[in-house]
């Protein structure tokens, strides 16, 4: 009888440590998808649409503008915010998403405005090869948003705003990109 009594007892202490072994790896299992799926959500949530493409004024007009954009609701209002203060002083404004850089050439415009996002603490791949290839940096001011608006790219030979997606700072940051293109035409 103890011998069936010491049997048992061995299964039970066996199948306990089976039992939080399992309970364990179905834990770290939950977390792991937990973790997937907020990832995802937060991907989702910060997805940057392409910008439609927009044009003001006439290409034959002596100052040209050039921006570069992603789309998302504080990049659309930025974008609108330029137009209505850039177009009043005849300038002919393109707009274009920045994944067709690569057919810019920088000779055909006086000022070049490009606004995005970072992308794992980097530069789009189409901004990067577009800055790699420009031979007038003065010309080119870049609008960066982040999550907390203060990231900047390292070596980078242009002019840099941050920002962290509020629309509260939109002025601000037209006023700035503003007074850089009015800087342009006044050379």
């Amino acid at each position: 009888m103890k011998i069936e009594y010491d049997r048992i007892m061995y299964k039970l202490r066996k199948g306990g440590k089976m039992a939080i072994l399992k309970k364990i790896l179905i834990g770290i299992g939950a977390l792991i998808v937990l973790f997937v799926v907020v990832f995802g959500i937060y991907l989702l949530i910060h997805v940057q649409d392409v910008a439609e493409p927009l044009e003001v004024g006439s290409p034959d007009m002596n100052k040209k503008v050039l921006i570069a954009t992603q789309g998302s609701k504080y990049k659309n209002l930025m974008v609108d915010t330029l137009i209505a203060r850039l177009k009043a002083e005849d300038i002919y404004i393109s707009v274009i998403d920045i994944s067709n850089l690569s057919e810019i050439n920088q000779e055909d415009w006086d000022a070049e405005i490009i606004i995005h996002t970072t992308e794992g603490w980097k530069v789009p791949e189409p901004v990067k090869e577009f800055l790699d290839r420009i031979e007038k940096p003065d010309v080119v001011m870049l609008l960066i948003t982040s999550g907390n608006g203060e990231w900047k790219p390292e070596d980078c030979k242009v002019d840099i705003l941050t920002s962290a997606s509020k629309v509260a700072d939109i002025s601000e940051k037209a006023n700035s990109i503003e007074e850089k293109v009015n800087s342009l035409f006044e050379e």
